[in-house]
């Protein structure tokens, strides 16, 4: 064995990993990365619906505005 070790490694009077875990663990990472790359997304439309609107919403409140 190098000094990178090489896949699959045995490890001695283990009883190995069940079949299942393998695709169960693909399938939580994917749907896992799904919601949160969807999340962000929501987040970010947002804010840009926010910040780069080029003309200025009206105020919603007529109370919250300054008299000066």
């Amino acid at each position: 064995m190098g000094f990178f070790p090489q896949l699959p490694v045995r490890i001695p009077y283990s009883p190995g990993m069940a079949h299942w875990w393998d695709p169960f663990w693909w399938m939580f990472q994917i749907i896992i990365m799904t919601v949160l790359l969807l999340a962000f997304r929501k987040v970010a439309l947002r804010v840009d619906e926010e910040y780069d609107d080029p003309k200025p919403k009206p105020p919603k409140d007529p109370s919250s505005i300054r008299r000066t």
